[in-house]
């Protein structure tokens, strides 16, 4: 598997597939999260994808574009998702919402070792927050 597939096969196992047995293969033990989220592990990165899962029951996550140089891939992707639980203090919605997010991952050996990458919290906040006031 080439880096971009690797980097594909995470997004689509981990967010559209929630399938966490076959995330962990493509991580590093050691793996780190530059983004807010902070994991520090393989294990803590599946607890965060969890926690979106629960939020985004039925997530999916579309892969606009796929820059490699070196050992690093930058993607731009386009989230999509039902609001189903509390998230970031709004209660759930149950619409649907869409944001793009553009994250960094650096890849040795086959893993991805490091991320750096953020969610456009403001935005998506902002967008359930005008969804409730028209509940």
């Amino acid at each position: 598997m080439n880096n971009k597939e690797i980097v594909t096969k995470f997004i689509v196992k981990g967010y559209n597939d929630n399938d966490y047995d076959e995330v962990i293969k493509l991580l590093s033990k050691d793996y780190y999260d530059h983004s807010p989220a902070s994991a520090r592990s393989d294990e803590e990165a599946i607890g965060i994808l969890k926690i979106v899962e629960n939020s985004f029951p039925d997530m999916k996550v579309e892969v606009l574009d796929l820059i490699e140089e070196k050992n690093k891939v930058v993607g731009r992707f386009k989230f999509s998702a039902t609001h189903s639980k509390e998230y970031m203090g709004i209660k759930a919605t149950n619409k649907q919402i869409q944001w793009e997010a553009i994250e960094i991952f650096h890849i040795s050996n086959g893993k991805i070792t490091e991320s750096w990458g953020y969610w456009p919290d403001t935005e998506i906040r902002n967008k359930l927050i005008d969804i409730q006031n028209r509940l």
